[in-house]
């Protein structure tokens, strides 16, 4: 008897192949975006808690923490200044006071090397909506217009110190390098 010897054609492993890179792909991408949710998450969850213990310091004490901008993420740092690359850097005196109500996150997912870490912000003349709001809570998502998912958004008009409430979700993206900028307003106090 003569047996013929079996096997794969070329063909044949060319279409596994490339089923596989096509697999391989997929799961590069779904990894890729499950990575950068789970790290918007914390970042949102950071900046809540954040916000709620500011909240909370201005209702027992009837006055914003600091008029001074702080650095909240201490650990993992602050670099959010648009027009530069300025780092934020921590306030004793704010983290001392604020230590009063409770403890803020000591740092969030840090990716890339710019536009990192949750600041609050203190300029007098900011309203927002036609109230003055000195105070805000300032981070950045990755992605592309990402929900910031904390309430009282709020969007830049033409004048910088005036500040309406955003429709999208979502302050301002910044293309370069693919982050997403949520300004949040802490209410309280117009001038404290």
């Amino acid at each position: 008897m003569n047996k013929k010897a079996q096997g794969f054609t070329i063909v044949e492993l060319l279409i596994v192949i490339v089923v596989i890179a096509i697999l391989a792909a997929i799961s590069i991408a779904a990894y890729t975006n499950i990575q950068q949710r789970a790290k918007n998450t914390a970042i949102i969850n950071a900046a809540s808690q954040s916000l709620k213990m500011i909240e909370a310091y201005i209702a027992a004490n009837g006055t914003y923490p600091s008029k001074y901008n702080a650095c909240i993420t201490v650990d993992s740092g602050c670099q959010v200044d648009l027009n530069s690359d300025s780092i934020i850097s921590s306030n004793s005196t704010f983290n001392t006071i604020m230590a009063t109500v409770g403890t803020l996150p000591k740092s969030v997912p840090v990716e890339g090397s710019r536009w990192y870490g949750i600041t609050y912000g203190y300029s007098a003349p900011t309203t927002f909506d036609g109230v003055s709001q000195p105070a805000v809570l300032r981070y950045y998502l990755s992605g592309k217009e990402q929900q910031c998912a904390v309430q009282g958004v709020m969007k830049r008009t033409d004048v910088s110190s005036v500040l309406v409430t955003s429709t999208d979700g979502f302050t301002s993206y910044v293309a370069s390098p693919d982050k997403t900028e949520c300004v949040i307003s802490i209410s309280g106090p117009a001038h404290s």
